[in-house]
């Protein structure tokens, strides 16, 4: 499931900080329970993609109106996901006659195809370039540099309010910069959150999908849910919500060949989701050396919209 370099990142953050990436949760059969958990929620609450759907419809007019080409877009859909929170901006290309090519970014492989499956059913003829790139590791200027040679333009998209997954906002956000020209785009969807309020929150991060999500690479290192719980509590210092393996037993792990003990009493972080304000996502975007272009939320403030290009400093 894994490559060596991954397992060599899986075993350091393990044993180095308590962790494992939640990005390894999205590798093999990892995908198809994200999906699932997409997909109930979907139905059941909306979601956030509901949220942020119709607030790329109010608003994409403005955002698709900057962009300057006569051969088309690029949508690079950065952490692809199923392909759906995609549709709004490809559905409004769709109807306007202008050309686009679909480009999902994802560590996954199995998510790369569950989106390319999505977006063919919406859009058939759609040409599709998928990469698999852990775009954690460095930035992507290649990728992004070929996908424009015939002179279309690049839209990014960090939808899904995903940004908060990452342990290392800035460095995420610094990769995406470097890869951008100054005639780039970026929007990103982030969920706004009141902190008064974070028990009313915590719930959406408990149940039986969401830990077979999260505890889907403890099960790539032989380790059984008999030996640890799932937890759900909030960071009040890095305004993090966490998920965490509480272990009720010594365990050894296994990966690569090599094994390790884990004791018991100790706590592993499978996941977090960092919470924003309107205030700390805008004041991010600009110490990364990012421009605002538009920035657009929605009607009860809880959820963000901002378009944004790198800042160029003359020298």
């Amino acid at each position: 499931m894994l490559t060596k370099r991954q397992e060599a990142e899986l075993v350091t953050a393990v044993q180095g900080r308590g962790e494992i990436p939640l990005k390894f949760a999205y590798i093999g059969d990892g995908a198809k329970n994200w999906d699932t958990i997409a997909k109930e929620r979907s139905v059941t609450s909306g979601g956030i993609n509901s949220t942020e759907a119709s607030l790329l419809k109010r608003r994409l007019n403005d955002f698709v109106s900057t962009l300057k080409s006569d051969k088309g877009i690029n949508i690079v859909d950065i952490g692809c996901g199923n392909g759906v929170p995609a549709i709004p901006v490809l559905q409004y290309l769709s109807e306007r006659g202008i050309p686009f090519a679909y480009v999902p970014m994802d560590i996954s492989q199995e998510m790369l195809d569950l989106a390319i499956v999505t977006i063919k059913t919406r859009f058939p003829n759609v040409i599709c370039k998928p990469f698999q790139m852990d775009f954690e590791l460095g930035q992507f200027s290649d990728v992004m540099y070929e996908i424009k040679k015939d002179g279309s333009a690049n839209l990014m998209l960090f939808l899904g309010s995903t940004l908060g997954n990452h342990s290392d906002l800035s460095r995420v956000l610094t990769n995406f910069r470097d890869s951008m020209t100054s005639k780039d785009y970026l929007i990103v969807g982030v969920e706004l959150t009141n902190l008064a309020k974070i028990n009313k929150i915590i719930p959406h991060y408990e149940g039986l999908q969401i830990n077979m999500f999260v505890g889907h690479t403890l099960r790539y290192l032989h380790i059984s849910e008999g030996v640890f719980t799932c937890g759900v509590s909030w960071n009040d210092k890095l305004s993090q919500i966490e998920m965490r393996a509480n272990f009720t037993g010594d365990i050894r792990a296994e990966i690569g060949g090599d094994s390790f003990l884990i004791e018991k009493g100790e706590s592993i972080l499978l996941a977090r989701s960092i919470k924003f304000t309107e205030y700390t996502v805008t004041k991010l975007f600009s110490d990364v050396g990012f421009r605002t272009e538009l920035l657009t939320t929605s009607e009860d403030r809880g959820y963000i919209l901002t378009m944004v290009q790198p800042t160029r400093y003359s020298i």
